[in-house]
């Protein structure tokens, strides 16, 4: 005797199925008056602790920069006996 899915002798009770067109879903239902604030609170939340680092960065990397060009210009004092 072979058993197929579905026909097997045990009944499970008690258990509901439901399921739901996806041409019923509302897709944007409350996408503006829930998900906008939500997505900006935790937005905000998640931004605050990376507001330092973010800063600390661009200026390290602005002073890195300013260093690294001054270090590359000429000093005319080593030239003055050329012209």
């Amino acid at each position: 005797m072979v058993l197929k899915f579905g026909e097997l002798p045990v009944r499970i009770r008690k258990i509901m199925y439901y399921s739901l067109c996806a041409t019923h879903q509302r897709f944007w239902a409350k996408s503006i008056s829930h998900g906008l604030p939500n997505f900006l609170k935790r937005s905000m939340h998640a931004l605050v602790p990376m507001v330092p680092a973010f800063l600390s960065t661009v200026v390290i990397v602005k002073w890195a920069n300013e260093e690294y060009r001054r270090s590359k210009r000429k000093d005319r004092k080593l030239n003055e006996r050329d012209a």
